[in-house]
């Protein structure tokens, strides 16, 4: 596999010293540490990831490498994970190799990334990049009259690391076809989809609608359903496989107001390749964005309304419910309020308060108050400070009404661009995650440091609590982890 891949890369650099059209960026990961607990205390671990992408003309060239070494040589691996070749011309766009791309609103298929995040589970313990491709190819067409786009691939189920075979990674094979019609501002669209793995074909529809009602009014609609010869197409019975997602949106100058309507029946497809609008709100405090609500798409339905209004002379405020219903045994209603005002105290004071106050039965909290503030402070030469304070108590009556608290507390320095120094103590009382303690705390600090244009180096020592992150609407699981890691991203 090595030789291969240098001789990939020094075809490319003899290609962009004729032309210069060679770039990419390299992450790298070092740990010094392990969860706590766990032993060896002091593992060793490195994870890089390098893209490299060569454009002449119309056409794109890319590749991704990726690599992870361990003490524990089981966890460890080498692999070249996407290569990819792509031509756009005009409207025309076709990709042959590995692509990201979406069907509709994403309630039949959503393949994403997200940048920059390194994903590690817990069964494995080996570290790759978090993100959920296709294998095969693609051809997407935009006209003024209309658009169409077809896909055909192996679709990748990313809670296996690449030490895993590949034809193992990618046990779906995915079929669809979306076409839209451009008409007064409207569009309208039909999907339709075949997923085939070795257990099972699956075929669903969508169609689609959206467009402007006014200058000030938007909206989005889709119903999606499996086709089968003893279901109706309509179908919204127990049986019928189906999603609905709708949104009306108004915005007028300093205002504005979103609906969303969500209602996901038995809408998990294959090895999980669907990936529907959650309707949950996500937050980028620490305490809110860990309790998230995770949707089950196996049957759930709900709504989220969500305001925001800016003042004169800075203030902005922030409302936001949202209400989902899960379908089991019995009925699991979660409910959410949320508020943020944030203003300017003085030329050079930034402070923004938050308070929620959520149910989720699923997970037995019955009542989950949170509230915080952020305040940010700009000094002169480029100097800024921030302190961050989050508290959260959680009833759970199930346990006899206990009461279990939740705190963050950061504190920050930076110097604009480059560096910026950050402390973060957490302390918990939740037996879900002191391992039997009465009480637990998490002391860390990281640094980051801007070499230049084109390199970043951050560093994180301490202890990290993790749980449940959510971004882009993509959850997932970040593992507690106690040592020193550090971080070099560099763009060429």
């Amino acid at each position: 596999m090595m030789p291969r891949i240098l001789l990939f890369i020094s075809l490319l650099f003899y290609g962009a010293n004729a032309i210069s059209q060679l770039s990419g960026n390299n992450h790298m990961e070092f740990q010094l540490g392990n969860l706590p607990g766990s032993d060896p205390r002091d593992l060793t671990t490195h994870y890089n990831q390098l893209n490299l992408q060569y454009r002449y003309r119309s056409l794109t060239a890319g590749i991704r490498y990726e690599h992870f070494y361990s003490q524990n040589t089981a966890s460890s691996y080498n692999r070249l994970t996407q290569y990819n070749v792509k031509y756009r011309n005009k409207g025309l766009e076709i990709e042959v190799g590995n692509f990201i791309g979406i069907l509709g609103n994403g309630l039949l298929l959503r393949a994403y990334e997200i940048p920059g995040s390194v994903f590690e589970a817990q069964s494995y313990r080996s570290r790759y990049g978090f993100y959920r491709d296709l294998r095969g190819v693609s051809v997407k067409y935009n006209g003024k009259v209309g658009y169409a786009k077809a896909l055909r691939g192996k679709t990748l189920a990313n809670v296996f690391p690449p030490l895993i075979e590949e034809s193992d990674r990618r046990p779906d094979l995915t079929e669809g076809i979306e076409t839209g019609l451009n008409f007064f501002g409207q569009t309208a669209g039909l999907v339709f989809m075949r997923n085939t793995n070795i257990t099972d074909q699956e075929q669903f529809y969508s169609l689609l609608f959206s467009g402007n009602l006014s200058a000030f009014v938007s909206y989005n609609f889709e119903f999606a359903h499996n086709i089968e010869n003893q279901t109706p197409l309509f179908a919204l019975s127990e049986d019928a496989r189906y999603g609905i997602y709708s949104s009306l949106n108004f915005s007028l100058g300093t205002f504005g107001l979103s609906l969303e309507y969500k209602d996901y029946h038995d809408l998990l497809i294959g090895s999980g390749i669907s990936d529907p609008p959650t309707l949950v709100k996500e937050h980028k405090y620490k305490l809110l964005n860990r309790s998230i609500h995770v949707p089950q798409y196996v049957d759930e339905s709900g709504t989220q309304v969500e305001a925001y209004y800016s003042f004169p002379r800075g203030t902005r405020l922030l409302l936001n419910y949202t209400r989902a219903v899960n379908e089991f045994a019995s009925s699991y209603v979660f409910r959410e309020f949320f508020a943020e005002i944030g203003f300017d105290a003085g030329s050079r004071n930034t402070v923004t308060l938050f308070a929620d106050y959520s149910e989720e039965p699923i997970r037995l909290e019955d009542h989950r108050y949170t509230g915080g503030m952020i305040w940010e402070l700009e000094l002169s030469g480029g100097h800024s400070t921030l302190l961050e304070f989050e508290y959260q108590a959680i009833e759970r009556s199930l346990l006899g009404g206990q009461v279990y608290q939740n705190m963050v507390v950061v504190a920050g320095w930076s110097k604009s661009p480059k560096t910026s120094v950050s402390l973060t103590w957490e302390y918990s009382t939740d037996i879900n995650v002191t391992g039997g303690d009465p009480q637990r705390n998490w002391f860390g600090v990281d640094v980051s440091h801007k070499i230049d244009q084109r390199n970043t180096v951050t560093l994180f020592a301490g202890q990290r609590r993790g749980g449940p992150a959510c971004t882009s609407g993509i959850c997932y699981e970040v593992l507690d982890f106690e040592g020193v890691e550090v971080r070099l991203k560099t763009r060429f």
